[in-house]
């Protein structure tokens, strides 16, 4: 139902601006996989007079550059833009800084800084998100911490939440990290495994996967017995949505992330709370964030930058914000651009009228670990070799037969290629 609305909602936006006429020498083209950009472009339209956006939705947006055609884009709004091979295609914007219609100080430090490249900024973060375990009120008590919760706090408070029968079998157990193969991946990055693009495909420093691997082995017996019991628990009692799944009191956290868990609505976060998962103080940004871009040969340089500067005015974002609840859509997207805001005071200001939740639970921008520059294909390769080998090699059971990172790579390279 979620792409449902989500769809309709674009495929409304998109056949108003694309009847009304041809591309004119004033209009610029904004290709994104962000439906819900469809509406920023309708406010910067009533907006202004003199220029017109024009919105082309496209999956994956970095594949815009594999096969350049006449009428390419003026901007670019997605994630997966900083690799080596996309980042040529981009205009420098560093002279929006200097003559301050845009300040450094106003963004997240880390997230802009992955925008520029040898010094020269090229792209502009818009969105990102952040890994957390959610939780129901009634456990609030247990938490040592309002804000953020360690992987070591989360291991132990999901021991000591276990119950097993007489006969030894769990009838409540706190937290599996391979309940989700996604939080042990979340656990890698912040032993600083540090995936980047690199060639043939991408690099990883292999220590730091050993320990994570470990670790998360240790946790499983450690806490659970085995990883037999964690699947046998998960396959019993963990098929519901991860908001339902805490109020049962079968297990104590559920891993998600922020976009997933804010694109719900209020009622359904009702008697729900929730922690930023850290190490070392450290929260880890999600490895899909949004970042937008003037392409270099754009016909309309100067239309292409007044809707940036549009967009990432604080005004305008609240706007936008508040357009959003006005329209009152069943399934939403989180935020700005499916995600927290790049403009801290957007996230300070805002967040917390339109996601009550928020209050209190802000990230702070000290706390940001943000990913490397990574491959385009960055996510199918996250789930076609990483994701399967972390889940295989964290198993209890015997590991010997696993088939390496590295032969996952080689092989999924030549499909690729």
């Amino acid at each position: 139902m979620k792409f449902f609305y989500k769809s309709l909602f674009a495929a409304i936006f998109l056949s108003v601006i694309f009847s009304s006429c041809t591309r004119q020498k004033k209009d610029i083209i904004i290709l994104t996989d962000q439906e819900s950009v469809a509406s920023y472009v309708e406010l910067f339209n009533s907006s202004q007079n003199e220029y017109r956006a024009i919105i082309e939705y496209q999956a994956n947006p970095s594949k815009a550059f594999d096969n350049p055609v006449e009428n390419m884009p003026d901007i670019i709004l997605g994630p997966w833009l900083k690799n080596e091979k996309l980042r040529k295609n981009f205009l420098s914007l560093d002279y929006l800084f200097n003559d301050q219609r845009l300040n450094t100080k106003d963004f997240y430090k880390q997230l802009l800084e992955l925008g520029n490249i040898k010094g020269h900024q090229y792209l502009l973060p818009v969105s990102f998100n952040l890994p957390l375990v959610l939780f129901s009120q009634k456990n609030a008590s247990l938490m040592p911490d309002d804000f953020m919760l360690s992987i070591d706090q989360i291991k132990q408070l999901g021991q000591d939440y276990n119950k097993q029968n007489k006969n030894g079998v769990y009838t409540a157990m706190g937290f599996s990290p391979r309940w989700d193969s996604d939080f042990i991946y979340t656990v890698s990055k912040l032993f600083n495994t540090n995936y980047a693009e690199n060639t043939p495909l991408f690099s990883y420093n292999l220590a730091a996967m050993d320990k994570t691997i470990e670790y998360i082995k240790d946790w499983s017996v450690s806490t659970n017995s085995t990883t037999e019991a964690e699947d046998d628990f998960k396959f019993k009692y963990l098929y519901n949505p991860s908001y339902k799944l805490i109020t049962t009191g079968r297990c104590l956290f559920c891993y998600t992330k922020s976009d997933d868990l804010f694109s719900l609505s209020n009622d359904r976060l009702q008697n729900i709370d929730f922690r930023w998962i850290h190490y070392n103080n450290q929260i880890p940004v999600q490895d899909k964030i949004n970042y937008i871009g003037i392409y270099r040969k754009s016909r309309n340089q100067d239309a292409a930058q007044a809707f940036i500067l549009w967009l990432l005015k604080d005004e305008n974002q609240k706007n936008i914000l508040e357009r959003q609840e006005k329209m009152n859509l069943t399934n939403k997207a989180f935020g700005i651009a499916g995600g927290f805001s790049s403009l801290k005071s957007v996230n300070e200001k805002y967040f917390p009228l339109h996601y009550p939740i928020l209050y209190g639970h802000l990230p702070t921008a000290e706390n940001l670990l943000p990913p490397n520059i990574l491959p385009s294909n960055w996510e199918e390769v996250k789930k076609r070799a990483i994701l399967p080998y972390l889940t295989e090699m964290t198993s209890t059971e015997n590991t010997e037969n696993v088939v390496s990172l590295e032969t996952r790579t080689k092989e999924l390279l030549k499909q690729i290629y």
